[in-house]
C-alpha cells in the first residue's frame, strides 16, 4: 500500500469533503485497512486564478505548493494529490519540483468520459482553468470537446465559487440550475463539477447522473493508486 500525501487547504472545505470520499471509496473493514494519508491544509497559498489570470499584485503559487509537496514527501508519501483543478495548470512543474508522481485529475477525468462514452462534456470551473484550457488540452486526446458557459453564466460560476462556497456560504441552486441548462442546451452530454468548491452541489443538491464531480474521480484515482 502506498501513503498518500494532499496538498490542501485550497480551499479547506473541499480538502475535507475529499478526504472524506477517499475514505468512503476505499473498500475495507477496519481502520487498520486504510490508506495512510498526510493531509497538508494550506490555505495560505496564493490564489492560483488570480495568478493565471495576470492579476494585479497576484503572486506565484507555485513555490508554495512545491514546499508543501516536498514537506509531505519527507515525512513518507508516495502519492500526491492536489483538490484544486486550476493548480493543475502547474502540474508538470510540481511533479519535477517535489519528485513525486502527482495525481492528474483531469486525465482521470478523461478515463471516465470514455468508459461513459461522454465526447461532450460541460465544464463548470474557474476562470484560471478556463483561460490555461487545461480541460482542453487533457481531454482532447479522450475524443472529449468541451462545452462552457457564456459570459454570465461563466460570471455566475465563479460567484459560486468565490462568493459563496469559498465565504462558508450555500451555493445559489437557481444560478447553477441556470448553468446547467445553458450548458445541456449547447449539448453537453454530462457535466464535470470541474472546480473542487462546486463539489458542495453534490451534497446540497439531488443532481442526477448526468453530473460527474471532479473530487470523485480524484478519490478514486488515489485509492487505485495507494491500493494496488
Amino acid at each position: 500500500m502506498k501513503k498518500l500525501g494532499i496538498i490542501g487547504g485550497l480551499g479547506p472545505l473541499a480538502t475535507a469533503y475529499f478526504y472524506r470520499r477517499v475514505v468512503e471509496f476505499t473498500n475495507v473493514s477496519t481502520d487498520q485497512e486504510h490508506i495512510e494519508a498526510w493531509i497538508a491544509s494550506v490555505p495560505s497559498i496564493p490564489d492560483r486564478t488570480a495568478f493565471l489570470l495576470a492579476e494585479d499584485s497576484a503572486e506565484d503559487p507555485r513555490p508554495a505548493l512545491i514546499e508543501v509537496g516536498r514537506n509531505l514527501r519527507s515525512i513518507g508519501a508516495e502519492v500526491l494529490a492536489i483538490p484544486c483543478i486550476t493548480a493543475h495548470a502547474f502540474h508538470k512543474e510540481m511533479e519535477e519540483g517535489i519528485g513525486l508522481p502527482v495525481l492528474h485529475a483531469i486525465r482521470e477525468l478523461g478515463t471516465w468520459c470514455k468508459e461513459n462514452g461522454v465526447t461532450s462534456l460541460g465544464v463548470m470551473a474557474t476562470d484560471g482553468a478556463r483561460e490555461t484550457r487545461i480541460y482542453e488540452d487533457e481531454l482532447a486526446s479522450f475524443g472529449v470537446t468541451c462545452v462552457w458557459p457564456g459570459e454570465r453564466g461563466q460570471k455566475s460560476v465563479m460567484a459560486m465559487i468565490y462568493d459563496e462556497v469559498k465565504a462558508g456560504n450555500a451555493l445559489d441552486q437557481t444560478a447553477f440550475q441556470m448553468v446547467s441548462g445553458e450548458l445541456f442546451g449547447l449539448g453537453a452530454q454530462a457535466i464535470v463539477l470541474g472546480c473542487t468548491e462546486l463539489s458542495q452541489a453534490m451534497v446540497e443538491m439531488d443532481l442526477d447522473g448526468r453530473y460527474v464531480d471532479i473530487i470523485d474521480v480524484l478519490a478514486r484515482a488515489c485509492v487505485r493508486e495507494c491500493m494496488e
